[in-house]
């Protein structure tokens, strides 16, 4: 769990913090709320090239299309989505909505009606034990949620992390959310890109069988609302 040692900085230019994906025909709306595995920007420095999410071998592979293309098939029509690339707003979690309001505008006014939140493994732990990230977090889930008929799905952290999987759980617990696990995947090699790139955090990131997995356990979640 201690293997992430891809910077929680400059992951993505903030112009790019939000990508929509508008399709012909589209009724569903879904929101990714994540860090760099929905989304990191190339950086030659650690060996990534991609701009997708980290360490999927490319674009159609990470969690994000695979879940959309997963849904795609189940609803047997097309799926508008949103991808918010969250890493700064856990840098800077404690200053309050600071960043939400900065540049999160536009995925909260895309107003999806399933919200998927896939975040937290750069949250700073000791900072955490200073001050729970557990209202922060339920606040910037409910900054993303405008439609009141809107399915909340969040996740516990794929390189598991207790301390913070507790709030998670209980933030989705006392809201109303579906709370996803996907921590125990990190238990099986196969799921992380380990001897697929030299930089150890990079390879620590899903694999294309891990970005499935995830986006298998997301769809299975939404499936089960969309029915």
């Amino acid at each position: 769990a201690e293997a992430n040692t891809v910077s929680a900085a400059h992951q993505l230019d903030p112009t790019k913090y939000v990508r929509i994906t508008e399709k012909q025909g589209a009724k569903h709306k879904v929101l990714f709320v994540g860090n760099s595995i929905t989304r990191h920007m190339p950086l030659p420095s650690i060996g990534w090239t991609g701009d997708w999410g980290m360490a999927a071998s490319c674009e159609e592979k990470d969690y994000v299309h695979q879940t959309v293309r997963l849904l795609e098939e189940k609803l047997g029509e097309p799926v508008d989505f949103c991808v918010a690339q969250l890493a700064e707003w856990e840098r800077r979690y404690r200053e309050g909505a600071a960043p939400l309001e900065e540049f999160y505008i536009p995925a909260r006014d895309f107003a999806a009606d399933i919200v998927i939140i896939r975040i937290g493994e750069n949250i700073n732990r000791d900072a955490d034990r200073e001050v729970p990230c557990e209202p922060f977090y339920e606040e910037m889930v409910k900054f993303f949620v405008t439609d009141p008929d809107a399915q909340v799905i969040v996740t516990d952290n794929f390189w598991n992390i207790p301390q913070l999987n507790v709030q998670f759980e209980a933030a989705a617990k006392k809201n109303g959310w579906t709370f996803v696990k996907i921590g125990d995947l990190e238990k099986d090699e196969k799921t992380m890109a380990k001897g697929l790139f030299w930089h150890e955090g990079v390879a620590a990131h899903p694999s294309d069988y891990g970005m499935l997995k995830i986006a298998e356990r997301l769809a299975g979640a939404v499936n089960k609302i969309v029915k």
